[in-house]
């Protein structure tokens, strides 16, 4: 008769029995590994972290642009005034050029710091692009740092960052805002040369045909037709200013060309007397009026249409000219680069505790299967031959029964 043994099951006692049994081999190479990372930690250059935090300086001066162009004109106020509509793409678009890594690269000697033998500036600029930062913070600021072995050097490149970033930001924002005032100066002066022509030929008409006045009706209709062609002029210029600034694929150009055809369509309508219902006393047939008075019409209409362009035109002038010669700092520090006195790294603890960890966990991966395969013995294959006789010296050297 076979007696049957019962397998017992595995508590977690038997795996701490074993790690008792093999402490002797964990603690010593544990010690070992302790304190060759405790002597490479300290082996490694300490690194010094300085940082800044700056803001945009925002443009207060607007106001009066921004009343005169309505939506769309707050439009082309932001994208055409450099210092009141800087983008965060661009300004980190400078940070982060080549140009002025290079720049802080060969002024801040930073190739013989990092000391690469071979691709000098590729491996330099790698380097340095790992080193500094660029951050948006949540609240729109932007933090600049630098971590440098040297923390009085750290310092000095995030100051020649912001100082290199202001200088920029004003030498693009003088151009952008001189490109912008002679585009308004060309329109402003035709402007006023169109405003006296038709001045000057509305004047020799009514002196040629004694014409002052015309009936009370063509009159209501007249000042529609004058205003609504004002207001397409307008549109026109503000859909061309757009189309410049935002280039035309822009949805904001599709839409004020939309607006410009909408007004075409609405004069044409009104002065061809396509009314729904022809009870409205603007929707006159203006080809029925004498040609005279249609000629009272255009000139009048002339001059109304200069008088819409020149409100819109001359505070846009006016503006445009200010914001030229405006030199105020575009970069506001609100807090200063400091000599850092905490070294940023090496995080020594955090090191030797990490590798600390990593190779306990493969010490008792080791011991498991060294217990799994010293207890095996028999049928053992080609590999697991080979690994129990690798076990079986550490337990002998180790003195582990």
């Amino acid at each position: 008769m076979s007696e049957i043994k019962e397998k017992r099951e595995v508590s977690y006692t038997d795996y701490l029995s074993i790690l008792l049994k093999w402490k002797k081999f964990l603690i010593i190479n544990l010690l070992v590994v302790a304190i060759i990372t405790t002597v490479i930690t300290f082996l490694i250059p300490e690194k010094f972290k300085a940082d800044s935090t700056i803001m945009i300086q925002e443009d207060d001066n607007m106001g009066l642009l921004n009343s005169v162009m309505s939506s769309a004109g707050s439009l082309l106020g932001g994208a055409l005034f450099g210092s009141g509509g800087t983008s965060m793409d661009k300004i980190f678009g400078y940070l982060e050029s080549r140009k002025i890594l290079l720049n802080v690269i060969n002024k801040f000697k930073l190739i013989d710091y990092y000391g690469y033998s071979d691709y000098k500036t590729e491996k330099t600029l790698k380097a340095f692009r790992d080193d500094v930062k660029f951050d948006l913070t949540q609240n729109g600021l932007i933090e600049i740092s630098m971590v440098h072995e040297s923390p009085d050097t750290a310092k000095e490149i995030v100051k020649y960052f912001i100082l290199t970033l202001d200088s920029l930001n004003k030498q693009f924002t003088s151009a952008h805002a001189k490109s912008y005032r002679q585009f308004i100066e060309r329109r402003y002066l035709k402007n006023l040369e169109d405003m006296k022509n038709a001045e000057i030929e509305f004047k020799n008409f009514q002196k040629k045909y004694k014409v002052y006045v015309i009936p009370e009706q063509l009159q209501v209709a007249f000042e529609v037709i004058a205003g609504l062609e004002g207001e397409l002029a307008k549109k026109e210029l503000e859909a061309d200013l757009l189309k410049l600034s935002q280039g035309e694929k822009s949805p904001n150009v599709k839409v004020a060309f939309d607006q410009v055809k909408l007004l075409r369509t609405k004069i044409n309508d009104i002065t061809n007397g396509n009314s729904a219902t022809n009870e409205s006393i603007i929707y006159f047939p203006f080809k029925d009026i004498p040609e005279l008075q249609v000629e009272y019409f255009r000139l009048y209409r002339e001059i109304e249409i200069q008088n819409k362009l020149l409100e819109f035109t001359l505070p846009m002038y006016e503006q445009a000219v200010m914001e030229e010669q405006k030199d105020v700092p575009t970069i506001i520090v609100l807090d200063e680069p400091l000599t850092p006195e905490l070294k940023d790294s090496p995080k020594k603890a955090f090191i030797i505790l990490g590798i600390g960890f990593l190779f306990f966990f493969l010490h008792v991966f080791f011991v498991f299967r060294a217990e799994l395969i010293l207890l095996k013995r028999s049928d053992l294959n080609l590999i697991e031959g080979k690994e129990y006789n690798f076990y079986s010296k550490i337990k002998s050297r180790y003195s582990i029964k």
